[in-house]
C-alpha cells in the first residue's frame, strides 16, 4: 500500500500539481537517483491489454505461446498412445488471443466493465479452457499420472521415457536450447525447475521477475507517488477514503464477494474516473518504462537468454506439430 505524499501542499490544485509532476518528468532526476522520463502518454483507454512497456519485447506472442502449448499436448498424448494408454487425453483449449503475462500492475479496467462488474473479472473474460483443464487434472488416474511423470519404468512391456511423457515432450520442444535446472532471476531470486529444466512459460517467469523489480522502484518514485496522491484527492472529493488504488481494489468489504454489489461498482467507477482525470495510467507507464530500461540493462543476459531459448522452442514446436 502506498503512503500519501505530503511534500506538496494540498492548496496546490490538481491541474497545477499535475503540471509540476510533468515538469519533474523532463528533468534529470538526479536528486534521489530517479531516472529521466520520456514523453508522458495520455492513454485514451483504461485497458491493461493495451499497455505496452519495454520488457514486452522479451515475451512470445499469444500465437507463439499457443504453439508451444499445442505442441506439448500433442506430444504428450502421442507418447501416451504409444505406451498403450489412450484414454483421458490432455485437452487443448481454444486459442484466446490473450497474453499469458498481462499488465495488471496499475489496476485498470475499462469504465464500461467497472460499471457492470466493479473490480470483478467478467464471466466472458475467464479462460474458456480452464474448466476442461481442471476436469482433466481431477480425472487423472494413478496409472496415467505415473506414465506422465515416469514413476514406472515400463508399461505394457514398453519402456516409459525418463520423466514420463511430460518429460519426453519437454525434451523435444527444448532440444538444442535447454535451460539449467536453477536460474537466477532478474530480481536476484533463484528459480528451480527440477530435472527437466524449464519449458513453456519460462520467458514469462523471467519477465515477471524483471517487471517486479522495476515496479518496486516505480512505487517509490516521487512522480508516481505524486499522481497517486492526486488520485486519492480525487477519490476523497467523491466521498471515498483510499490512499492508493490497491487499497480500493482490495477493500475487504468486497474482496471476498463472488459478485460485485452496488457499493463496489460505485467505488470502481469513481476509481477509473479519477485515474482518467489525473492521467494515473499515463504517468505510471512513463515511470515504469524508465525503470524497465534500467532493469533490462542490468539483466540483459538472462532476458536475452530467455528470449533466444523461447524462439528455438517455438521452431521445435512447429516442427513437432507438422510431424503429427
Amino acid at each position: 500500500m502506498l503512503t500519501k505524499v505530503t511534500a506538496l501542499p494540498r492548496v496546490v490544485g490538481a491541474v497545477a500539481l499535475l503540471a509540476l509532476t510533468m515538469c519533474a518528468c523532463s528533468t534529470s532526476g538526479a536528486e534521489g537517483g530517479e531516472p529521466k522520463l520520456g514523453s508522458v502518454p495520455t492513454p485514451g483507454h483504461l485497458d491493461a491489454a493495451q499497455i505496452t512497456t519495454p520488457l514486452d519485447a522479451y515475451l512470445p506472442s499469444p500465437e507463439e505461446n499457443y504453439t508451444l502449448k499445442k505442441a506439448r499436448v500433442l506430444l504428450v498424448n502421442s507418447c501416451m498412445r504409444e505406451l498403450g494408454y489412450a484414454q483421458n487425453p490432455q485437452p487443448l483449449s481454444r486459442f484466446s488471443g490473450e497474453a499469458y503475462l498481462e499488465h495488471g500492475e496499475f489496476l485498470v479496467v475499462p469504465l464500461e466493465q467497472a460499471e457492470r462488474y466493479g473490480y470483478k473479472e467478467p464471466p466472458e473474460g475467464k479462460d474458456a479452457g480452464a474448466g476442461a483443464e481442471s476436469r482433466y487434472g481431477k480425472s487423472v488416474t494413478d496409472t496415467q499420472g505415473s506414465l506422465l511423470t515416469g514413476k514406472v519404468p515400463t508399461f505394457n512391456g514398453k519402456k516409459v521415457p525418463a520423466e514420463g511423457c511430460e518429460g519426453e515432450a519437454l525434451r523435444i520442444i527444448t532440444k538444442g536450447a535447454a535451460t539449467a535446472e536453477e536460474v537466477t532471476m532478474p530480481d536476484g531470486s533463484a528459480a528451480g525447475s527440477g530435472k527437466g529444466g524449464f519449458g513453456e512459460g519460462y520467458a514469462e517467469m523471467v519477465v515477471s521477475s524483471a517487471r517486479g523489480k522495476a515496479m518496486a522502484k516505480v512505487r517509490e518514485d516521487s512522480r508516481f507517488q505524486d499522481v497517486t496522491e492526486l488520485w486519492s484527492d480525487c477519490m476523497e472529493k467523491q466521498g471515498y477514503d483510499y490512499d492508493s488504488p490497491s487499497s480500493a481494489w482490495n477493500d475487504k468489504k468486497w474482496a471476498d464477494a463472488s459478485r460485485a454489489g452496488k457499493q463496489e461498482i460505485a467505488v470502481a467507477v469513481a476509481d477509473m474516473g479519477c485515474k482518467k482525470k489525473v492521467n494515473y495510467l499515463g504517468v505510471g507507464i512513463a515511470v515504469e518504462t524508465a525503470y524497465e530500461k534500467q532493469v533490462i540493462e542490468e539483466s540483459a543476459e538472462v532476458l536475452e537468454d530467455a528470449k533466444d531459448k523461447t524462439a528455438r522452442w517455438i521452431q521445435n514446436a512447429n516442427q513437432a506439430i507438422e510431424a503429427r
